[in-house]
């Protein structure tokens, strides 16, 4: 993955809402033509300066893995020049794209209902690879790729409760801090959800308090479920084939839009 050489600005998230910032945003709805009109008022000069501290700020980010909300940009970067939003963002995807290989993607709501936010796809591995690498020496991947293939293989959603009762075979417990990973729980249910790897939701009507976990927004852009079947098959280490999962198998032709009626059922 290419690294950011610019200097680090000083550019914070801002978690909590700011209400006063989104009325004014949403009065200011913009068409490109308005953007493109605010933008020639600027310099050129000062029109790159506000596109690389965008592009800038994104591969910051992309590296905490943490989406960028609309809000983020205008507030702390735009500020009186958000007027420029929609071309600047236009320019900072072109470069993103072109000089450091990555695809700018909106997402929509992020994590708690939060405004439009953005993240970036790795597009400099043209091998049919993902951006998730499944062989990666880092061990929060590893574990992220298991969770994942838990919930894909529990049919979408899968209740917290089982997620721990296969981790545990494993030697991953949500009450004890893991010499590799730490506080796990911290970790599956605040960090790969506000990375927005995993979605993370009480049960509805649930009592006591039961919670679920499905795939989050960026894993359903960065991975696909034939992907995860796959590496389903491979932990297995038997002379398994992807599709000796029916069902499965069925949903990732699916996915792919590929008829799935040629074949037997259960």
């Amino acid at each position: 993955m290419p690294k950011a050489t610019q200097k680090r600005p000083s550019l914070e998230v801002d978690d909590g809402d700011d209400d006063d910032m989104e009325m004014v945003l949403a009065s200011q709805s913009q068409t490109m033509t308005q953007a493109e009109k605010a933008a020639a008022q600027l310099s050129p000069d000062t029109l790159e300066a506000k596109v690389n501290e965008i592009v800038q700020y994104m591969l910051i980010m992309e590296q905490k893995k943490i989406p960028v909300k609309k809000l983020d940009i205008t507030k702390h970067i735009l500020k009186d020049h958000r007027g420029i939003f929609l071309k600047a963002m236009e320019y900072a995807k072109t470069k993103l794209l072109r000089v450091y290989g990555f695809e700018l993607t909106e997402l929509g709501q992020g994590p708690g209902n939060k405004k439009q936010c953005y993240i970036l796809l790795n597009t400099m591995d043209v091998n049919d690879s993902d951006h998730i690498d499944y062989s990666s020496e880092e061990p929060k991947v590893g574990l992220l790729m298991i969770v994942l293939s838990i919930v894909f293989m529990s049919g979408g959603v899968v209740a917290e409760s089982i997620v721990w009762h296969a981790l545990k075979k494993l030697g991953i417990y949500p009450d004890k801090s893991h010499e590799v990973f730490g506080d796990v729980k911290k970790l599956l249910t605040q960090e790969f959800v506000r990375q927005m790897y995993l979605e993370y939701n009480r049960v509805v009507n649930s009592d006591p308090p039961a919670y679920q976990f499905q795939w989050g927004q960026r894993a359903l852009k960065e991975t696909t479920k034939r992907k995860v079947l796959e590496f389903v098959t491979k932990m297995y280490g038997k002379d398994l084939q992807i599709d000796s999962w029916k069902s499965q198998y069925k949903e990732v032709l699916r996915s792919e839009g590929r008829p799935v009626d040629t074949m037997e059922d259960d």
